[in-house]
Protein backbone atom coordinates (compact mmCIF):
# COMPACT_ATOMS: atom_id res chain seq x y z
CA UNK A 1 0.00 0.00 0.00
CA UNK A 2 1.18 3.34 -0.90
CA UNK A 3 2.28 5.83 1.61
CA UNK A 4 -0.10 8.54 2.32
CA UNK A 5 0.69 12.29 0.94
CA UNK A 6 0.87 15.01 4.13
CA UNK A 7 1.67 17.78 2.47
CA UNK A 8 4.63 18.72 4.78
CA UNK A 9 8.23 20.15 3.42
CA UNK A 10 11.19 18.57 4.12
CA UNK A 11 14.45 20.27 5.84
CA UNK A 12 17.54 19.11 4.29
CA UNK A 13 21.20 20.12 3.70
CA UNK A 14 22.90 20.54 0.61
CA UNK A 15 26.50 20.73 -0.10
CA UNK A 16 28.60 22.08 -3.05
CA UNK A 17 32.16 22.17 -3.46
CA UNK A 18 33.75 24.77 -5.52
CA UNK A 19 37.22 25.03 -7.58
CA UNK A 20 39.26 26.81 -4.56
CA UNK A 21 38.12 23.95 -2.50
CA UNK A 22 36.04 25.23 -0.63
CA UNK A 23 32.39 23.90 0.36
CA UNK A 24 29.41 26.04 0.47
CA UNK A 25 26.77 24.65 3.06
CA UNK A 26 22.71 25.41 2.04
CA UNK A 27 19.64 24.51 3.93
CA UNK A 28 17.15 23.59 1.66
CA UNK A 29 13.75 23.22 2.25
CA UNK A 30 11.88 20.59 -0.42
CA UNK A 31 8.44 19.50 -0.92
CA UNK A 32 6.51 16.62 -3.14
CA UNK A 33 4.00 17.56 -5.96
CA UNK A 34 1.53 15.18 -6.79
CA UNK A 35 0.89 15.58 -9.69
CA UNK A 36 4.20 15.18 -11.18
CA UNK A 37 4.83 13.03 -8.54
CA UNK A 38 8.73 14.52 -8.16
CA UNK A 39 10.25 16.22 -5.17
CA UNK A 40 10.81 19.86 -6.02
CA UNK A 41 12.45 22.55 -4.09
CA UNK A 42 10.44 25.44 -1.99
CA UNK A 43 13.95 27.12 -1.04
CA UNK A 44 17.23 27.32 -0.57
CA UNK A 45 19.93 29.84 2.18
CA UNK A 46 23.30 29.66 2.41
CA UNK A 47 24.59 28.76 6.00
CA UNK A 48 27.71 28.75 5.79
CA UNK A 49 31.04 27.51 4.44
CA UNK A 50 33.93 24.93 5.15
CA UNK A 51 36.79 26.68 4.12
CA UNK A 52 39.58 24.17 1.71
CA UNK A 53 41.46 22.06 4.79
CA UNK A 54 39.45 22.67 7.77
CA UNK A 55 36.10 20.94 9.10
CA UNK A 56 34.81 23.76 10.42
CA UNK A 57 31.93 25.76 9.49
CA UNK A 58 32.32 29.42 9.29
CA UNK A 59 29.68 32.12 8.42
CA UNK A 60 29.59 33.90 5.03
CA UNK A 61 29.58 37.70 4.45
CA UNK A 62 26.22 38.45 4.78
CA UNK A 63 24.14 39.23 1.65
CA UNK A 64 24.17 43.10 0.33
CA UNK A 65 21.61 44.96 0.47
CA UNK A 66 20.20 46.67 -2.73
CA UNK A 67 21.04 50.26 -1.94
CA UNK A 68 24.32 49.17 -0.20
CA UNK A 69 28.33 49.58 -2.50
CA UNK A 70 25.85 51.01 -5.40
CA UNK A 71 26.34 54.77 -6.59
CA UNK A 72 25.21 57.56 -4.04
CA UNK A 73 25.11 60.21 -6.24
CA UNK A 74 25.84 61.24 -9.76
CA UNK A 75 24.86 64.52 -12.11
CA UNK A 76 26.18 65.65 -15.33
CA UNK A 77 25.87 69.67 -16.09
CA UNK A 78 27.19 71.31 -19.93
CA UNK A 79 30.78 72.75 -18.30
CA UNK A 80 32.69 73.80 -21.44
CA UNK A 81 30.63 77.39 -22.11
CA UNK A 82 30.23 77.90 -18.26
CA UNK A 83 34.00 77.20 -17.41
CA UNK A 84 35.13 80.26 -20.75
CA UNK A 85 32.64 82.26 -18.65
CA UNK A 86 34.02 81.99 -15.25
CA UNK A 87 37.22 82.53 -16.71
CA UNK A 88 36.36 85.62 -18.38
CA UNK A 89 34.90 86.71 -14.91
CA UNK A 90 37.66 86.07 -12.74
CA UNK A 91 40.49 87.37 -15.02
CA UNK A 92 38.46 90.56 -16.47
CA UNK A 93 37.50 91.39 -12.33
CA UNK A 94 33.57 91.86 -13.12
CA UNK A 95 33.20 89.21 -10.69
CA UNK A 96 34.94 90.41 -8.05
CA UNK A 97 33.88 94.11 -8.89
CA UNK A 98 30.22 93.08 -8.56
CA UNK A 99 30.56 91.13 -5.44
CA UNK A 100 32.33 94.00 -3.97
CA UNK A 101 29.34 96.65 -4.67
CA UNK A 102 26.35 93.89 -3.57
CA UNK A 103 25.41 91.83 -1.50
CA UNK A 104 26.51 87.68 -1.98
CA UNK A 105 23.18 86.49 -2.98
CA UNK A 106 22.36 89.91 -5.58
CA UNK A 107 26.02 89.54 -6.98
CA UNK A 108 25.40 85.52 -7.34
CA UNK A 109 21.94 86.01 -8.73
CA UNK A 110 23.32 88.56 -11.66
CA UNK A 111 26.23 86.74 -12.69
CA UNK A 112 24.44 84.07 -13.06
CA UNK A 113 21.73 85.89 -14.74
CA UNK A 114 24.81 87.78 -17.03
CA UNK A 115 26.38 84.44 -18.23
CA UNK A 116 22.70 82.51 -19.09
CA UNK A 117 22.19 85.44 -21.50
CA UNK A 118 25.60 85.16 -22.99
CA UNK A 119 25.69 81.72 -22.99
CA UNK A 120 21.86 81.53 -24.63
CA UNK A 121 22.22 83.85 -27.19
CA UNK A 122 20.13 86.24 -25.30
CA UNK A 123 17.02 83.71 -24.59
CA UNK A 124 14.18 85.37 -22.26
CA UNK A 125 14.44 84.76 -18.54
CA UNK A 126 11.75 82.81 -18.02
CA UNK A 127 13.57 79.77 -19.86
CA UNK A 128 16.69 80.40 -17.27
CA UNK A 129 15.09 78.00 -14.77
CA UNK A 130 15.46 74.64 -17.15
CA UNK A 131 18.84 76.09 -18.56
CA UNK A 132 20.30 76.33 -15.43
CA UNK A 133 19.56 72.86 -14.30
CA UNK A 134 22.34 71.83 -16.90
CA UNK A 135 24.70 74.35 -16.71
CA UNK A 136 26.70 75.17 -13.18
CA UNK A 137 25.93 78.97 -12.05
CA UNK A 138 27.34 80.88 -9.12
CA UNK A 139 23.60 80.85 -7.72
CA UNK A 140 22.84 77.25 -6.92
CA UNK A 141 19.16 77.52 -6.27
CA UNK A 142 16.85 77.84 -9.11
CA UNK A 143 15.88 81.21 -10.19
CA UNK A 144 12.54 81.60 -10.98
CA UNK A 145 10.38 84.92 -12.02
CA UNK A 146 10.09 85.54 -8.62
CA UNK A 147 13.20 85.89 -7.94
CA UNK A 148 14.82 87.80 -10.41
CA UNK A 149 11.76 90.45 -10.34
CA UNK A 150 12.45 90.91 -6.93
CA UNK A 151 16.55 91.30 -7.77
CA UNK A 152 15.95 93.58 -10.79
CA UNK A 153 13.64 95.91 -8.17
CA UNK A 154 16.47 95.73 -5.40
CA UNK A 155 19.15 96.21 -7.77
CA UNK A 156 17.72 99.51 -9.37
CA UNK A 157 17.12 101.45 -6.19
CA UNK A 158 20.67 100.17 -5.23
CA UNK A 159 22.30 103.60 -6.18
CA UNK A 160 25.21 103.07 -4.03
CA UNK A 161 26.10 99.63 -4.92
CA UNK A 162 25.63 100.88 -9.14
CA UNK A 163 27.55 103.67 -9.07
CA UNK A 164 30.23 101.06 -7.06
CA UNK A 165 30.69 99.20 -10.05
CA UNK A 166 31.25 101.70 -12.37
CA UNK A 167 34.02 103.61 -10.54
CA UNK A 168 35.58 99.83 -10.04
CA UNK A 169 35.65 99.32 -13.57
CA UNK A 170 36.73 102.76 -14.59
CA UNK A 171 39.86 102.19 -11.75
CA UNK A 172 40.98 99.51 -14.08
CA UNK A 173 41.57 101.83 -17.32
CA UNK A 174 44.56 103.46 -16.35
CA UNK A 175 45.65 107.21 -17.06
CA UNK A 176 44.40 109.04 -20.22
CA UNK A 177 41.91 106.65 -21.37
CA UNK A 178 39.50 107.06 -24.52
CA UNK A 179 36.14 106.94 -23.66
CA UNK A 180 33.31 106.67 -26.86
CA UNK A 181 29.83 108.87 -25.11
CA UNK A 182 26.83 107.89 -27.61
CA UNK A 183 23.06 106.59 -27.07
CA UNK A 184 20.28 104.41 -28.27
CA UNK A 185 16.72 104.02 -27.47
CA UNK A 186 15.18 101.21 -26.24
CA UNK A 187 10.99 100.75 -27.81
CA UNK A 188 8.37 99.67 -25.60
CA UNK A 189 4.69 99.20 -25.22
CA UNK A 190 4.63 100.30 -22.03
CA UNK A 191 2.56 102.76 -20.32
CA UNK A 192 3.71 101.95 -16.68
CA UNK A 193 7.55 103.39 -17.78
CA UNK A 194 6.96 107.12 -17.05
CA UNK A 195 10.51 107.66 -19.08
CA UNK A 196 8.61 106.32 -22.00
CA UNK A 197 8.49 109.43 -24.21
CA UNK A 198 8.13 110.43 -27.56
CA UNK A 199 11.14 111.11 -29.64
CA UNK A 200 13.52 110.12 -32.29
CA UNK A 201 13.59 106.14 -32.13
CA UNK A 202 16.60 105.04 -33.37
CA UNK A 203 14.81 101.66 -34.42
CA UNK A 204 12.37 103.79 -36.63
CA UNK A 205 9.46 101.96 -35.36
CA UNK A 206 7.20 104.64 -34.35
CA UNK A 207 7.14 103.58 -30.74
CA UNK A 208 7.89 105.29 -28.03
CA UNK A 209 10.92 105.04 -26.25
CA UNK A 210 13.78 105.15 -23.42
CA UNK A 211 17.03 106.37 -24.24
CA UNK A 212 20.04 104.48 -22.88
CA UNK A 213 23.53 106.48 -23.18
CA UNK A 214 26.37 104.53 -22.14
CA UNK A 215 30.16 105.16 -21.53
CA UNK A 216 32.63 102.83 -23.59
CA UNK A 217 36.73 102.57 -23.48
CA UNK A 218 37.51 102.34 -27.25
CA UNK A 219 41.13 101.07 -25.87
CA UNK A 220 39.80 98.69 -23.37
CA UNK A 221 37.03 97.81 -25.48
CA UNK A 222 34.67 97.43 -22.21
CA UNK A 223 31.42 99.47 -21.35
CA UNK A 224 31.93 101.57 -17.96
CA UNK A 225 29.22 103.16 -16.94
CA UNK A 226 25.49 103.94 -18.11
CA UNK A 227 22.46 106.39 -17.55
CA UNK A 228 18.51 106.18 -18.87
CA UNK A 229 17.05 109.15 -19.36
CA UNK A 230 13.32 109.95 -21.03
CA UNK A 231 13.03 108.98 -24.86
CA UNK A 232 12.30 113.04 -25.91
CA UNK A 233 15.34 114.31 -24.36
CA UNK A 234 17.82 114.98 -27.04
CA UNK A 235 21.12 113.97 -27.56
CA UNK A 236 22.95 117.58 -27.34
CA UNK A 237 21.72 117.99 -24.15
CA UNK A 238 22.97 115.14 -22.48
CA UNK A 239 26.52 116.36 -22.15
CA UNK A 240 26.00 118.08 -19.11
CA UNK A 241 25.21 115.38 -16.59
CA UNK A 242 27.73 112.92 -17.92
CA UNK A 243 31.16 115.78 -17.06
CA UNK A 244 29.20 115.59 -13.97
CA UNK A 245 29.59 111.78 -13.69
CA UNK A 246 33.41 111.58 -14.96
CA UNK A 247 34.16 113.67 -11.70
CA UNK A 248 32.58 110.77 -9.54
CA UNK A 249 34.18 108.18 -11.67
CA UNK A 250 37.77 109.71 -10.94
CA UNK A 251 38.74 108.87 -14.27
CA UNK A 252 42.53 110.73 -15.12
CA UNK A 253 42.95 112.88 -18.00
CA UNK A 254 40.37 111.52 -20.26
CA UNK A 255 39.43 112.18 -23.63
CA UNK A 256 35.55 111.86 -24.55
CA UNK A 257 35.01 110.97 -28.07
CA UNK A 258 31.06 111.81 -29.74
CA UNK A 259 29.58 112.09 -33.22
CA UNK A 260 28.14 115.19 -34.82
CA UNK A 261 24.96 114.58 -32.72
CA UNK A 262 26.51 115.75 -29.80
CA UNK A 263 28.56 119.04 -31.37
CA UNK A 264 27.30 122.28 -30.17
CA UNK A 265 29.00 125.66 -29.21
CA UNK A 266 27.51 125.17 -25.66
CA UNK A 267 29.17 121.84 -25.09
CA UNK A 268 32.05 122.37 -26.52
CA UNK A 269 32.04 125.79 -23.94
CA UNK A 270 31.01 123.12 -20.99
CA UNK A 271 34.16 120.52 -22.17
CA UNK A 272 36.62 123.59 -22.18
CA UNK A 273 35.12 125.33 -19.04
CA UNK A 274 35.26 121.63 -16.88
CA UNK A 275 38.75 121.18 -18.21
CA UNK A 276 37.88 117.84 -19.73
CA UNK A 277 39.55 116.90 -23.21
CA UNK A 278 36.94 116.29 -25.77
CA UNK A 279 36.90 114.73 -30.05
CA UNK A 280 33.78 115.47 -31.85
CA UNK A 281 32.74 115.18 -35.21
CA UNK A 282 31.37 118.79 -36.75
CA UNK A 283 29.14 119.44 -39.42
CA UNK A 284 31.55 121.23 -42.21
CA UNK A 285 28.90 123.42 -43.38
CA UNK A 286 29.72 125.58 -40.24
CA UNK A 287 31.05 128.72 -40.94
CA UNK A 288 34.45 128.71 -39.53
CA UNK A 289 34.77 124.63 -40.51
CA UNK A 290 34.08 126.05 -44.10
CA UNK A 291 36.65 128.42 -43.73
CA UNK A 292 39.87 126.08 -42.31
CA UNK A 293 38.70 123.41 -44.92
CA UNK A 294 39.65 126.04 -47.43
CA UNK A 295 43.02 127.18 -45.87
CA UNK A 296 44.00 123.49 -45.62
CA UNK A 297 42.70 122.15 -49.46
CA UNK A 298 46.78 122.73 -50.87
CA UNK A 299 48.05 120.76 -47.97
CA UNK A 300 45.33 118.37 -48.49
CA UNK A 301 46.54 118.07 -51.76
CA UNK A 302 49.81 117.06 -50.86
CA UNK A 303 51.30 113.29 -50.66
CA UNK A 304 52.74 113.76 -47.02
CA UNK A 305 48.69 114.30 -45.91
CA UNK A 306 48.33 110.65 -46.80
CA UNK A 307 46.78 108.41 -43.91
CA UNK A 308 49.29 105.57 -42.98
CA UNK A 309 46.32 103.40 -42.23
CA UNK A 310 44.19 104.11 -44.79
CA UNK A 311 45.80 105.93 -48.26
CA UNK A 312 42.18 106.65 -48.95
CA UNK A 313 42.06 109.56 -46.90
CA UNK A 314 44.38 112.64 -46.52
CA UNK A 315 44.24 114.47 -43.47
CA UNK A 316 45.87 117.75 -41.84
CA UNK A 317 45.45 120.05 -38.60
CA UNK A 318 45.08 123.48 -37.79
CA UNK A 319 45.42 125.05 -34.60
CA UNK A 320 42.67 127.95 -33.68
CA UNK A 321 41.47 130.20 -31.19
CA UNK A 322 38.06 130.30 -30.76
CA UNK A 323 35.69 132.38 -28.87
CA UNK A 324 32.50 131.38 -26.90
CA UNK A 325 29.75 133.50 -25.18
CA UNK A 326 28.10 132.20 -22.02
CA UNK A 327 25.56 134.15 -19.59
CA UNK A 328 27.42 134.93 -16.14
CA UNK A 329 25.21 133.30 -13.18
CA UNK A 330 27.28 135.34 -10.39
CA UNK A 331 29.34 138.32 -9.53
CA UNK A 332 32.78 137.86 -9.46
CA UNK A 333 35.89 140.13 -10.29
CA UNK A 334 33.95 143.09 -11.29
CA UNK A 335 31.64 141.05 -13.62
CA UNK A 336 27.74 141.18 -12.92
CA UNK A 337 25.62 137.76 -13.11
CA UNK A 338 23.42 138.13 -16.23
CA UNK A 339 25.75 140.00 -18.93
CA UNK A 340 27.81 138.12 -21.61
CA UNK A 341 30.86 137.24 -21.17
CA UNK A 342 33.44 136.26 -24.36
CA UNK A 343 35.90 133.27 -23.23
CA UNK A 344 38.54 132.39 -26.08
CA UNK A 345 39.77 128.66 -26.06
CA UNK A 346 42.26 126.85 -28.71
CA UNK A 347 41.14 124.25 -30.36
CA UNK A 348 42.39 122.05 -32.90
CA UNK A 349 40.27 121.46 -36.44
CA UNK A 350 41.54 117.92 -38.06
CA UNK A 351 40.23 118.32 -41.43
CA UNK A 352 40.37 114.90 -43.52
CA UNK A 353 39.25 114.39 -47.27
CA UNK A 354 37.99 111.57 -49.05
CA UNK A 355 37.74 111.12 -52.80
CA UNK A 356 35.66 108.26 -52.62
CA UNK A 357 33.01 109.91 -50.30
CA UNK A 358 32.95 112.55 -52.60
CA UNK A 359 31.92 110.58 -55.31
CA UNK A 360 29.62 108.85 -53.10
CA UNK A 361 28.31 112.19 -51.72
CA UNK A 362 28.06 113.94 -55.32
CA UNK A 363 26.26 110.54 -56.61
CA UNK A 364 23.42 110.78 -54.30
CA UNK A 365 23.18 114.98 -54.42
CA UNK A 366 22.44 114.50 -57.85
CA UNK A 367 19.93 111.99 -57.60
CA UNK A 368 17.86 113.64 -54.96
CA UNK A 369 17.77 116.98 -57.06
CA UNK A 370 16.29 114.70 -59.96
CA UNK A 371 14.17 113.49 -57.70
CA UNK A 372 13.02 116.51 -56.62
CA UNK A 373 12.99 118.06 -59.79
CA UNK A 374 10.27 115.62 -60.94
CA UNK A 375 8.29 116.04 -58.12
CA UNK A 376 8.23 119.99 -58.59
CA UNK A 377 7.35 119.33 -62.58
CA UNK A 378 4.93 116.89 -61.58
CA UNK A 379 2.27 119.33 -59.51
CA UNK A 380 3.88 118.51 -56.24
CA UNK A 381 3.51 121.26 -53.51
CA UNK A 382 3.76 119.62 -50.12
CA UNK A 383 7.56 119.13 -49.01
CA UNK A 384 9.55 118.55 -45.90
CA UNK A 385 11.32 121.59 -44.42
CA UNK A 386 14.67 120.17 -45.11
CA UNK A 387 13.18 119.21 -48.95
CA UNK A 388 12.50 122.80 -49.61
CA UNK A 389 15.11 124.48 -48.46
CA UNK A 390 17.05 122.07 -51.27
CA UNK A 391 14.28 123.22 -54.24
CA UNK A 392 14.72 127.15 -52.91
CA UNK A 393 18.74 126.86 -52.87
CA UNK A 394 19.32 124.33 -55.63
CA UNK A 395 16.32 124.43 -58.13
CA UNK A 396 15.01 127.72 -60.52
CA UNK A 397 11.77 127.88 -61.10
CA UNK A 398 9.86 129.95 -63.63
CA UNK A 399 6.65 130.07 -66.03
CA UNK A 400 6.75 131.69 -69.47
CA UNK A 401 3.52 133.93 -69.42
CA UNK A 402 0.53 133.99 -67.17
CA UNK A 403 -0.29 130.75 -66.31
CA UNK A 404 2.06 129.44 -68.61
CA UNK A 405 3.79 125.49 -68.44
CA UNK A 406 6.73 125.63 -65.34
CA UNK A 407 10.12 124.95 -66.51
CA UNK A 408 12.19 124.11 -63.63
CA UNK A 409 16.34 124.24 -64.21
CA UNK A 410 19.32 124.11 -61.96
CA UNK A 411 21.20 126.95 -59.71
CA UNK A 412 24.94 125.63 -60.80
CA UNK A 413 26.16 128.38 -59.29
CA UNK A 414 24.60 127.29 -55.62
CA UNK A 415 25.61 123.55 -56.72
CA UNK A 416 29.25 124.33 -57.54
CA UNK A 417 30.05 126.11 -54.18
CA UNK A 418 28.14 122.93 -52.11
CA UNK A 419 30.28 120.56 -54.13
CA UNK A 420 33.04 122.21 -52.87
CA UNK A 421 32.80 120.47 -49.55
CA UNK A 422 32.06 116.96 -50.48
CA UNK A 423 34.64 114.75 -49.88
CA UNK A 424 35.38 116.53 -46.43
CA UNK A 425 35.02 115.97 -42.88
CA UNK A 426 36.30 117.83 -39.32
CA UNK A 427 37.28 116.88 -36.33
CA UNK A 428 37.21 119.12 -33.24
CA UNK A 429 39.34 118.71 -29.79
CA UNK A 430 41.06 120.95 -27.49
CA UNK A 431 43.76 118.59 -27.09
CA UNK A 432 46.73 118.73 -29.15
CA UNK A 433 47.14 115.28 -31.09
CA UNK A 434 48.30 113.59 -34.11
CA UNK A 435 45.99 114.30 -37.26
CA UNK A 436 45.69 110.31 -37.96
CA UNK A 437 45.66 109.59 -34.08
CA UNK A 438 42.40 111.79 -34.11
CA UNK A 439 41.32 109.66 -36.65
CA UNK A 440 42.03 106.32 -35.45
CA UNK A 441 40.78 107.38 -32.12
CA UNK A 442 37.21 108.41 -33.61
CA UNK A 443 37.13 105.06 -35.62
CA UNK A 444 37.46 103.34 -32.67
CA UNK A 445 33.94 104.83 -30.93
CA UNK A 446 31.87 103.05 -33.86
CA UNK A 447 32.42 100.27 -31.44
CA UNK A 448 29.95 101.34 -29.37
CA UNK A 449 27.64 100.82 -32.13
CA UNK A 450 28.61 97.38 -32.34
CA UNK A 451 27.98 97.34 -28.44
CA UNK A 452 24.33 98.58 -28.89
CA UNK A 453 23.68 95.76 -31.34
CA UNK A 454 24.99 93.18 -29.23
CA UNK A 455 22.57 94.46 -26.21
CA UNK A 456 19.73 94.52 -28.46
CA UNK A 457 20.45 91.31 -30.09
CA UNK A 458 21.87 88.95 -28.26
CA UNK A 459 21.36 89.78 -24.83
CA UNK A 460 17.54 90.37 -24.68
CA UNK A 461 17.68 94.45 -24.41
CA UNK A 462 15.47 95.47 -27.51
CA UNK A 463 12.62 96.10 -25.03
CA UNK A 464 12.33 96.88 -21.30
CA UNK A 465 10.21 92.98 -20.43
CA UNK A 466 9.45 94.93 -16.79
CA UNK A 467 6.54 96.83 -15.05
CA UNK A 468 8.26 99.40 -13.96
CA UNK A 469 11.21 101.82 -13.86
CA UNK A 470 13.26 100.56 -11.04
CA UNK A 471 12.88 97.22 -12.07
CA UNK A 472 14.37 98.19 -15.55
CA UNK A 473 17.41 100.18 -14.21
CA UNK A 474 18.00 96.81 -12.67
CA UNK A 475 17.44 94.62 -15.52
CA UNK A 476 19.60 97.18 -17.73
CA UNK A 477 22.53 96.99 -15.26
CA UNK A 478 22.67 93.25 -14.88
CA UNK A 479 22.78 93.36 -19.25
CA UNK A 480 25.38 95.50 -18.84
CA UNK A 481 27.43 93.45 -16.26
CA UNK A 482 26.65 90.82 -19.17
CA UNK A 483 28.02 93.32 -22.17
CA UNK A 484 31.31 93.37 -20.23
CA UNK A 485 31.72 89.15 -20.33
CA UNK A 486 30.75 89.70 -23.89
CA UNK A 487 33.32 92.40 -24.50
CA UNK A 488 35.94 90.96 -22.53
CA UNK A 489 35.82 88.01 -24.40
CA UNK A 490 35.88 89.22 -28.39
CA UNK A 491 38.99 91.04 -26.62
CA UNK A 492 40.88 88.40 -26.13
CA UNK A 493 39.69 86.09 -28.96
CA UNK A 494 40.79 89.04 -31.06
CA UNK A 495 44.23 89.06 -29.22
CA UNK A 496 44.38 85.09 -30.03
CA UNK A 497 43.68 85.60 -33.86
CA UNK A 498 46.38 88.33 -33.74
CA UNK A 499 48.50 85.96 -32.11
CA UNK A 500 47.69 83.25 -35.02
CA UNK A 501 48.64 85.50 -37.82
CA UNK A 502 52.16 86.35 -36.30
CA UNK A 503 55.06 84.10 -37.21
CA UNK A 504 57.30 83.43 -34.73
CA UNK A 505 60.82 81.35 -34.59
CA UNK A 506 60.80 78.02 -33.01
CA UNK A 507 57.23 76.84 -33.75
CA UNK A 508 57.27 72.99 -35.17
CA UNK A 509 55.35 71.96 -38.29
CA UNK A 510 52.44 70.55 -36.34
CA UNK A 511 52.00 73.88 -34.39
CA UNK A 512 52.13 76.13 -37.40
CA UNK A 513 49.51 73.51 -39.01
CA UNK A 514 47.45 73.39 -36.42
CA UNK A 515 47.53 77.33 -35.76
CA UNK A 516 46.49 77.10 -39.20
CA UNK A 517 43.57 75.31 -38.61
CA UNK A 518 42.34 77.30 -35.51
CA UNK A 519 42.82 80.64 -37.34
CA UNK A 520 39.97 79.36 -40.20
CA UNK A 521 37.78 78.10 -37.75
CA UNK A 522 37.83 81.52 -35.66
CA UNK A 523 37.01 83.57 -38.76
CA UNK A 524 34.70 81.50 -39.56
CA UNK A 525 32.53 81.82 -36.52
CA UNK A 526 30.78 84.07 -34.42
CA UNK A 527 31.23 84.28 -30.67
CA UNK A 528 27.43 83.18 -30.44
CA UNK A 529 28.90 80.50 -32.35
CA UNK A 530 32.38 79.39 -30.73
CA UNK A 531 30.49 79.47 -27.22
CA UNK A 532 27.58 76.53 -28.71
CA UNK A 533 30.69 74.78 -30.17
CA UNK A 534 31.86 74.52 -26.22
CA UNK A 535 28.66 73.68 -24.77
CA UNK A 536 28.45 70.17 -25.43
CA UNK A 537 31.45 69.38 -23.30
CA UNK A 538 29.88 67.59 -20.25
CA UNK A 539 31.36 66.99 -16.86
CA UNK A 540 29.88 63.92 -15.37
CA UNK A 541 30.31 62.95 -11.70
CA UNK A 542 29.76 60.24 -9.64
CA UNK A 543 29.72 59.71 -5.98
CA UNK A 544 30.18 55.99 -4.52
CA UNK A 545 31.27 54.10 -0.90
CA UNK A 546 34.66 54.02 -2.51
CA UNK A 547 35.34 57.42 -3.81
CA UNK A 548 34.56 60.33 -5.71
CA UNK A 549 35.33 59.90 -9.77
CA UNK A 550 35.01 62.81 -12.13
CA UNK A 551 35.09 63.26 -16.21
CA UNK A 552 34.29 65.39 -19.29
CA UNK A 553 33.83 65.01 -22.54
CA UNK A 554 37.06 64.59 -24.57
CA UNK A 555 37.95 67.92 -26.93
CA UNK A 556 40.32 67.45 -30.36
CA UNK A 557 43.33 69.35 -30.89
CA UNK A 558 42.08 72.43 -32.04
CA UNK A 559 39.46 73.12 -29.62
CA UNK A 560 42.50 72.89 -26.38
CA UNK A 561 44.64 75.02 -28.73
CA UNK A 562 42.28 77.53 -28.36
CA UNK A 563 41.36 77.16 -24.62
CA UNK A 564 45.22 77.07 -23.88
CA UNK A 565 45.78 80.39 -26.15
CA UNK A 566 42.40 82.15 -24.31
CA UNK A 567 44.48 80.97 -20.97
CA UNK A 568 41.43 78.89 -19.70
CA UNK A 569 41.89 76.34 -16.99
CA UNK A 570 39.92 73.05 -17.96
CA UNK A 571 41.60 70.60 -15.39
Amino acid sequence: MAKPITGKTHVGERREKRPNGDIYIYERITAYDEKTRKTYTVSQKLKGKIKSGTQEIVPTRPKKHKSEGDIADATRQHTGLTDILEWVGEVSGIDDDVRTSFSEGDAAKMLSIARYWIGSGGNTLPRLESWQEMHPLPYREGITEHVYDNLFKDVGRNEEGVQCYFSARAARLGESPVLAFDSTTISTYSENQSEARRGFNKDGDGLNTIKLLTLYSVKAREPIAFAKQPGNIPDVISIENTLTQLKCLNLEKPLIVTDNGYYSQKNMMEFALHNVKFLTLVDPNIVWVRETVDALRTTLAGMPSTCPFDPSICGATSPRMHQFSRVRQRSRNDKVAGEKEAILRRLYVHVYYSPDNEAKKELAFRKDLLELKAQVEGGQTDFTETAQKKIDKYLACSRKGRGGQLKVGFNDKAITEAKKYFGYFALVSNQAMDTFTALENYRLREKIEELFAVQKGRLDGARPRTWYPDNLRGRQFTQFVSLGYHCFLTKKIKEVQAKLRKKEPGKTKSLIKLEKKLEIWLAQRSLAQILDWFDCIETTKVQTVMGSYRWSTESVARDRLLLKYLGVDTK
